[in-house]
C-alpha cells in the first residue's frame, strides 16, 4: 500500500511539474497561433525572433603596410583647427576597374590614419561633404578615447575627393553657372532649362575630354571595390567601416560583394535603396523643406535678424536677387546661389547661426558670407579639391535615369506647389545628369550571408531622410535601426545616446535592440 501511495505522488508530482513547466515565461520557438477564451478578445502568442548571427571579430591590421607618412599640419588646415592627436597619411592606388583591369587605368586616392587600437576602423565621407580624410580626424576629437585605444580610424577619401588626384575637369566659372541657375517656376522657366541644360552639355564635354572613359569608373560601386582593395594592401582580414549619408551605397554594395571581408559596420544616415532617381529628390525635396522649418523655428527662437518670418524673407530675398544679382569678385550671388548656400548649411544647426547672418547681409546688399558657404563647392579651399565635379559624378554613374526636359518642367509646376522653396530648384537639377554616359549594370553581389550592420536614423534629417534610413535597414536581413529624434544630417557625434551604443556595438559586440530610440 505504501508503495502505490508513493507511486501515485510520484505521478502525481511529475504532472505538477509538466503543468508549472508550461507556465514559465521563456522562449519558445512554437509558431503564432490565435486564441480564444470565453469573453476574451483574439490574443496572439509572441514569436520569439530567430536569433542574429553573432558580429564578426574586428580584425588587426598591418600598421607598416603602407608608406604612412605625418601629416598632422595639412589636415589641421582642412580640418580648420589643430588636430589633438598626429595624423598620418599614406596614398592607395588602386585599380580603376577591379571586374576589368586595363593597363594605366588606376587612380590615387588619399588615407588617414589616426589613434593607436590594433583594429582597423573605415571612415567614408559623402561626395558632397568633407572627405573620410578628414571626417575620420574630426570623429576622432569627438569619440569616447576607448574607441581609440581599441581602433585605428582610416579615413578614405573616395575617388576625386581628395588632393593627390582631384577630379577638376570642369570650370569653377562653369560651377558657379550651374549652381546659380534659378529656375522660378512663375516665369518662363523653358528658358531656363535651355540654359542649364546648355552649361551641364558644356561641363560634361570638359569632363569627358580630359578624363575620357575613367569619368565613367567614379561611382558607389567602384568605391566598394576600393574599399576591398584597401583591405588587402592593409593585410586586414576584414574591415570595420563606419559611412555618413549617400556613402552608404559604396558600403551596402561592399558588403554584398565581398560579405567575407566585413567586420562590424555602421550606416549613419542612409539613403533609400528602394527610390529611383526622381523620387529620391522627391524625398529630399520634402526633408530639406521641413529643414528649413526647423531653422527658422530655431532663428525666431534667437531673435533672427531674417525678422519673425524667415521663409517670407528667404523668398523675398531670391525675388531681389533675380533682380539685381550681387557680385563677390569673380562670382555672381543669384537666387539659386542663396538656395544652395542654404542646402549646404541645413544639415548643421551648429551652422545655424552662420546660416541666418549670412541672408541677412545678403538682403542688405553683402554677399560675402554667402560666397563663403558655397566656396568648397566652386573652388580648391584648405588644400581640397572643389566639391562639385566628384559629387556630379558619382551621382551620375549611380542612376540610369535620365529625365527629359518636358517632364523635369512638369515636375517643376508640381514640385513648386509643395516647396515654394525648393521645389523648382530640385526638378530642375533632374537634368543634371541627362547628357553624361549612362552607367552600365552593376556587378552582381556574391550572396553570402551578411553579418550584423547598425543603422542609424535621423528624424529630422534634412538630407537623408529617416524614412529612407529605416528603409535602408528594412532592406538587409542583417540590420539593425536605431532612430535619434533629432534634427540634422547624421547623429553620429552630435547624440550622445547613438554615440554610446555605436562605440558599444563597435568594441563589445553589443548589438541595440531592434528599434531603439534615441531623445534629442
Amino acid at each position: 500500500m505504501r508503495h502505490r501511495i508513493l507511486r501515485c505522488l510520484g505521478v502525481t508530482l511529475a504532472l505538477l511539474a509538466v503543468v508549472l513547466g508550461s507556465c514559465t515565461a521563456g522562449p519558445s520557438d512554437r509558431p503564432a497561433v490565435a486564441v480564444r477564451e470565453s469573453g476574451l478578445p483574439p490574443q496572439r502568442i509572441q514569436q520569439v525572433p530567430p536569433s542574429r548571427p553573432p558580429l564578426p571579430p574586428v580584425g588587426g591590421y598591418v600598421p607598416d603596410s603602407l608608406p604612412w607618412r605625418d601629416c598632422t599640419n595639412a589636415i589641421s588646415l582642412a580640418l580648420g583647427a589643430a588636430s589633438s592627436r598626429q595624423v598620418d597619411c599614406a596614398g592607395l592606388q588602386v585599380d580603376a576597374t577591379v571586374a576589368n583591369p586595363a593597363f594605366g587605368n588606376s587612380l590615387r586616392l588619399d588615407l588617414t590614419r589616426i589613434g593607436n587600437g590594433p583594429a582597423p576602423l573605415v571612415v567614408l565621407g559623402e561626395t558632397s561633404e568633407e572627405p573620410g580624410t578628414v571626417r575620420a580626424v574630426r570623429l576622432a576629437q569627438q569619440l569616447p578615447p576607448a574607441l581609440l585605444d581599441r581602433f585605428t580610424l582610416i579615413g578614405m577619401a573616395r575617388r576625386g575627393t581628395g588632393p593627390s588626384e582631384p577630379l577638376e575637369c570642369i570650370p569653377k566659372f562653369t560651377r558657379a553657372q550651374i549652381i546659380g541657375i534659378d529656375p522660378d517656376a512663375t516665369q518662363a522657366s523653358d528658358i531656363q532649362l535651355d540654359s542649364l541644360l546648355d552649361t551641364a552639355r558644356t561641363a560634361i564635354q570638359s569632363c569627358v575630354q580630359d578624363l575620357g572613359e575613367v569619368l565613367t569608373m567614379i561611382s558607389s560601386t567602384d568605391t566598394a571595390d576600393d574599399l576591398e582593395q584597401l583591405r588587402v594592401a592593409i593585410n586586414a582580414p576584414v574591415l570595420n567601416v563606419i559611412s555618413h549619408g549617400e556613402s552608404s551605397r559604396s558600403v551596402i554594395d561592399f558588403l554584398r560583394r565581398y560579405p567575407s571581408s566585413v567586420g562590424r559596420v555602421v550606416l549613419d544616415g542612409a539613403v533609400d535603396p528602394t527610390l529611383d532617381d526622381v523620387s529620391a529628390t522627391e524625398t529630399a525635396l520634402g526633408a530639406a523643406d521641413a529643414g528649413y522649418s526647423a531653422f527658422a523655428a530655431d532663428c525666431v527662437a534667437r531673435g533672427c535678424p531674417l525678422g519673425t518670418d524667415p521663409r517670407s524673407a528667404l523668398i523675398s530675398l531670391a525675388q531681389s536677387l533675380r533682380q539685381s544679382p550681387l557680385q563677390v569678385g569673380w562670382q555672381q550671388i543669384t537666387a539659386g546661389t542663396v538656395y544652395e548656400a542654404v542646402l549646404e548649411t541645413l544639415g548643421d544647426p551648429q551652422r545655424w547661426p552662420q546660416l541666418s547672418h549670412a541672408l541677412a547681409s545678403a538682403r542688405d546688399g553683402d554677399g560675402r558670407e554667402l560666397a563663403t558657404l558655397v566656396a568648397p563647392l566652386l573652388s580648391e579651399e584648405r588644400g581640397l579639391p572643389a566639391r562639385f565635379d566628384p559629387d556630379l559624378a558619382t551621382h551620375c554613374n549611380d542612376t540610369a535615369t535620365r529625365v527629359p526636359p518636358e517632364r523635369a518642367q512638369q515636375l517643376m509646376t508640381q514640385w513648386h506647389q509643395r516647396s515654394a522653396l525648393f521645389g523648382s530648384l530640385f526638378a530642375a537639377r533632374l537634368l543634371l545628369c541627362s547628357a553624361w554616359p549612362v552607367p552600365s549594370q552593376p556587378p552582381a553581389s556574391s550572396g553570402g550571408a551578411l553579418p550584423p550592420v547598425l543603422v542609424v536614423a535621423t528624424t529630422g534629417d534634412p538630407v537623408t531622410p529617416g524614412e529612407g534610413s529605416r528603409r535602408a535597414a528594412g532592406a538587409l536581413p542583417s540590420a539593425t535601426l536605431v532612430t535619434w529624434e533629432g534634427q540634422a544630417h547624421g547623429a553620429l557625434p552630435r547624440s550622445a545616446c547613438v554615440t554610446d551604443l555605436v562605440t558599444r556595438f563597435l568594441t563589445d559586440a553589443s548589438i541595440p535592440r531592434q528599434g531603439t530610440l534615441c531623445p534629442p
